[in-house]
């Protein structure tokens, strides 16, 4: 067993060491707190890095909420390609008995479709970044705006409320 261990393999000890308690336990802050101080970091890194971790589980969340959305707008335009050229094919057959015309936006849009599919699932692109920072701020811009109206529409039902 060697004398000393770099923090990321103290970070990999404590963590197997966790998993192994088997029964999940929750620790308070509290606990925390006093583990970390045992571990000779003081309060003041203690919340910082509480600070930080807080702000990354938030982002997180959030990009759990964007991908989740991302995938349903492929999925939307999916269907819409599948069904518009399901409509085109059987036109065609109809007409002409087999596929001619219809084969060309079948795959001029099924490019789009997997241009889109691919931009989708990408998730480690500068491109991902700048979506997710747009959508990022439209949302709370949203937010925004709804808590506005639902101030300015409760002043006036308090306003034009009959005495």
């Amino acid at each position: 067993m060697p004398d000393f261990y770099n923090e990321e393999q103290v970070q990999q000890i404590l963590q197997k060491a966790i998993a192994r308690k088997g029964a999940r336990q929750d620790l308070t802050r509290e606990q925390v707190r006093e583990i970390a101080s045992d571990l000779g970091i003081s309060d003041a890194d203690f919340a910082i890095a509480e600070q930080e971790w807080l702000a990354q589980s938030v982002q997180d969340r959030e990009r759990v909420v964007f991908d989740t959305y991302r995938k349903k707008k492929f999925r939307d335009h999916a269907i819409k390609y599948a069904l518009v050229n399901a409509f085109l094919i059987g036109i065609n057959l109809l007409t002409s008995g087999n596929i001619s015309w219809a084969i060309y936006p079948l795959l001029g849009w099924g490019l789009a479709v997997a241009l889109d599919a691919w931009a989708t699932y990408q998730t480690d692109s500068a491109e991902y970044e700048k979506q997710f920072q747009q959508w990022s701020r439209q949302q709370k811009r949203s937010l925004i705006a709804t808590q506005i109206t639902d101030k300015v529409t409760a002043k006036l039902e308090e306003w034009l409320k009959p005495q």
